[in-house]
């Protein structure tokens, strides 16, 4: 039998996720309703009553986040930032590989430069799945485009996965997908991606606790 404190906690966890799938939804493009998009054209707050009603218009006709599965609810109710996150994390360990056959200590040390701690962390952590692809100039923007974009594409790739409908997708995270590789390799940018967002998702919940 459930307690009230249990109840209470999973109508707050559902409420949580749906304001931020929301706030991450293509809304010009999935509400059903007229005047929204010169309400949000303009920067205008919505009221909560608003809030409500453009959430039940995209939920009635794409599904709820509150109700998807882990994984899903995961990646939907992922802020922007920790999105972008996510998607530095899968890129770089899937092209670790394109910056030489071994990873050695200088190379480590630009990689943790250029991308951080806890990206080069997690791309060694799953070296496994780093797949064979061009040579990439370790500092280069080039690379730095490829990988953003790559792994921008490989989370796409996931929401594909997850059955995720376009309209929980904002119109700069399918822009920023669309300039990836169209070569993925399907297996290792799935996991890579699954991964990346379980453990930013992770740590944002250990952060707000």
């Amino acid at each position: 039998m459930r307690t009230p404190r249990a109840d209470g906690e999973a109508i707050s966890n559902a409420a949580r996720i749906r304001k931020a799938a929301l706030l991450s939804a293509d809304m010009l493009t999935a509400a059903r309703w007229d005047g929204i998009a010169p309400l949000l054209a303009d920067g205008s707050t919505l009221s909560p009553r608003l809030h409500w009603r453009l959430f039940t218009e995209i939920a009635e006709a794409h599904g709820d986040p509150a109700t998807f599965a882990d994984g899903a609810r995961r990646l939907t109710s992922m802020a922007t930032d920790g999105r972008a996150t996510a998607a530095l994390r899968a890129g770089l360990a899937y092209h670790l590989a394109a910056f030489c056959p071994a990873v050695d200590r200088p190379t480590l040390m630009r990689l943790r430069a250029a991308y951080g701690d806890e990206a080069v962390a997690f791309a060694l952590g799953h070296i496994n799945l780093s797949a064979a692809t061009p040579p990439l100039a370790l500092l280069s923007e080039q690379a730095r485009q490829v990988i953003e974009a790559d792994g921008w594409s490989m989370l796409a790739l996931l929401a594909d996965e997850y059955r995720i409908s376009a309209a929980w997708r904002s119109a700069g995270w399918r822009d920023m997908a669309e300039n990836g590789s169209a070569s993925l390799l399907k297996g290792p940018a799935l996991a890579l991606a699954a991964a990346a967002v379980d453990e930013v998702a992770a740590l944002k919940e250990g952060a707000g606790r």
